[in-house]
Formats: structure tokens, C-alpha cells, sequence
């Protein structure tokens, strides 16, 4: 890449002055490579922006705390879900078992029904712990990635 093409992406996306200022130094002294290296982070940075594995590390938190957030998210996912299936489903049978004066006589379509809700919530609570793990899978392929600008 040549200088005046360089000076142009360096105009393009850099919107921090200092490093703007920087990188045109450095191009002005002949030092093309490493700005082209500098670039390559910076566009692979605004990338990372974009993706949903980093954006607790780019609102300010610690790789550690992302981690153990990420843990707690997946661990406790399924809890609201099963307590609201359980408080619904509870609600539901107490109120025909009230009507019906007993479990054997409430409708087999309120059962359905019921089947129905608990198979949809169990679909729900699957494709929220899948969206976790893929979210840890591209994570880790950005990190590999940055370090990899690195060398």
C-alpha cells in the first residue's frame, strides 16, 4: 500500500487525534508496515465491536468478570422459566382441581395445553443456552484472532 492510500485510510478511520497524528508521523518517517499493522488492530477492534461475545469486555469489565458473568448466565438461564412453568402450571391445576373437584376429571386439553407450554419453555431455555455457547465459540475465535495481530 503507498503512502497516499495509507494517509487516506489513516484519515478514514481513525477518529482518536492523538494516534491520528501518530500513525501520519510515522508514515511521514517511512514506517509503513508497522501503521498497516496498527490498522489491521484497529479494524479488527471495531469488528470485535460488532460482536456479541465482546461487549462485556468493551462496557468496561474485566475478562474475568465477563467470564464469570457468562457462567452465572448459563447456569441460572433455565430458573425463571421453570419457576414461572411451576407458578403457572400450579395456578391453573389448583383452580380446576378447585372446579372439577378432582385431578382426574380436569380436561385431557388443559393437560395438553400444559404440555404444550412446558415443551415451548424447554425449547426457549435450549436456544437460550445455545446462543451462550456460540457466543463463547466466536469469543474465543476473536481472541485468537487479536493475538494472532499481535505477533
Amino acid at each position: 500500500m503507498d503512502d497516499k492510500e495509507l494517509i487516506k485510510r489513516i484519515m478514514e478511520e481513525v477518529k482518536d487525534e492523538k494516534l491520528r497524528e501518530e500513525l501520519l508521523r510515522r508514515v511521514a518517517k517511512g514506517e509503513g508496515e508497522s501503521v498497516e499493522k496498527i490498522l489491521k488492530k484497529i479494524e479488527h477492534r471495531l469488528k470485535a465491536q460488532d460482536s456479541l461475545a465482546k461487549q462485556e469486555i468493551m462496557y468496561g469489565r474485566t475478562e474475568k468478570i465477563a467470564k464469570l458473568r457468562w457462567w452465572g448466565d448459563l447456569l441460572f438461564t433455565p430458573v425463571p422459566y421453570i419457576l414461572f412453568y411451576v407458578l403457572f402450571s400450579g395456578i391453573i391445576l389448583f383452580w380446576s382441581y378447585d372446579i372439577y373437584g378432582s385431578f382426574a376429571r380436569i380436561p385431557k386439553l388443559t393437560w395438553f395445553l400444559l404440555g404444550i407450554m412446558g415443551m415451548l419453555i424447554i425449547g426457549q431455555i435450549m436456544i437460550d443456552i445455545y446462543y451462550l455457547l456460540e457466543g463463547k465459540k466466536e469469543y474465543e475465535r476473536r481472541k485468537k484472532e487479536e493475538e494472532e495481530l499481535e505477533k
